[in-house]
């Protein structure tokens, strides 16, 4: 399953952190997916146990990815915010 994500960047300044975004961004659609397809009626056994095996694998992802890296990553990026916006 190939998913496409904007080509646009992200409104922060670490690249790390863009680039950690950007692959959630990108899991997220595929679990979205995932769901989308065990909503349909007419699946077999064979494909119920294919998708919820896709569902596990990203769900282990998921959780993989948003690690205490991650957070502290997004906890800096949220330091360095402005202040105030006027």
């Amino acid at each position: 399953m190939k998913i496409q994500i904007s080509d646009r960047p992200f409104a922060v300044t670490n690249l790390t952190l863009s680039t950690l975004i950007a692959e959630l961004s990108t899991e997220c659609l595929k679990v979205q997916a995932l769901v989308n397809q065990l909503q349909l009626s007419s699946l077999t056994a064979n494909q119920q146990a294919e998708i919820l095996a896709e569902l596990l694998a990203a769900a282990v992802h998921l959780h993989n990815h948003c690690d205490e890296d991650f957070q502290t990553l997004i906890a800096e990026e949220m330091e360095n915010l402005p202040d105030n916006e006027d």
